[in-house]
């Protein structure tokens, strides 16, 4: 029996459990997350700023500052969009006598 579509590589399995979210680690602090498997994400929770990681090919080492706008955002403010589309369906079925 053979399984098709397997990754070819150490690298390439990394680069697919990384994706999935399972190498991940965090606490009430901070999240580390492996991104992919070159760079690593570090994420202070309650910060907007965090920092990625990535080891380039050539060995050189290229840190970035980021910025997570999201943790701007007040959430009281968030709409439903599923709500916001569930009841104009049923508004628009209720009215139009479809």
């Amino acid at each position: 029996m053979s399984i098709n579509n397997l990754p070819n590589s150490e690298k390439d399995i990394i680069d697919v459990l990384s994706k999935t979210g399972y190498l991940k680690a965090s606490n009430d602090k901070i999240e580390v997350s492996l991104e992919s498997s070159n760079t690593i994400n570090i994420q202070p929770k309650g910060n907007i700023f965090g920092a990625k990681i990535k080891v380039e090919e050539n060995g050189t080492i290229t840190p970035t500052l980021t910025f997570d706008t999201k943790k701007l955002w007040d959430k009281k403010d968030r709409i439903d969009v599923e709500g916001t589309i569930d009841d104009a369906l049923k508004d628009f079925l209720e009215n139009e006598n479809v």
